[in-house]
């Protein structure tokens, strides 16, 4: 299989099914999952602010830092691959308070927020998150069978169901 790594503030699409598309380093940053059984694609965002209203100029730059522009720029490359958006279903990771309560809070909650609210909008299910807790993960996403999988505290791979 060929690994895909996606980088913070990065995104990537496949509908190779030797693909696998995996993210390192999930802490208050967010990864949203979609992907869409019948045409077996997908891909994987990982943000890190819930959005882009005082950043135009990083947007420009990083559209993939912030939900609000990553999500939608990450439903458009999903169907782009052939996947349909009313087949889509999300998933959810991150968001780990990390450095004490305070800007740490903020930012964890409001990606987590910002992309419920945003697959909501886009009529795209979320059928399973693992987010919040104080550690760090990883996912990974299965091209060929759609399965995600979870790296968390205990630091092995378990599916995300």
């Amino acid at each position: 299989m060929s690994q895909i790594l996606v980088k913070l503030a990065d995104f990537a699409v496949s509908n190779n099914p030797d693909d696998q598309l995996v993210v390192y380093g999930l802490g208050s940053t967010a990864a949203v999952i979609l992907y869409d059984e019948g045409v077996r694609a997908g891909g994987i965002v990982h943000f890190m602010l819930p959005n882009a209203a005082s950043e135009s100029r990083r947007v420009t730059d990083y559209p993939a830092m912030f939900a609000d522009v990553a999500i939608p720029l990450l439903v458009a490359s999903c169907t782009g691959q052939g996947a349909r958006k009313e087949s889509l279903t999300a998933k959810l990771a991150g968001g780990s308070i990390l450095m004490g309560q305070g800007i740490s809070r903020s930012i964890s909650e409001g990606n987590i927020a910002a992309a419920k609210k945003i697959l909501a909008d886009l009529g795209i299910p979320l059928t399973t998150e693992d987010t919040g807790g104080n550690y760090n993960r990883a996912v990974r996403l299965e091209i060929a069978t759609g399965k995600t999988y979870l790296k968390g505290p205990n630091g092995s791979w378990e599916e995300l169901r």
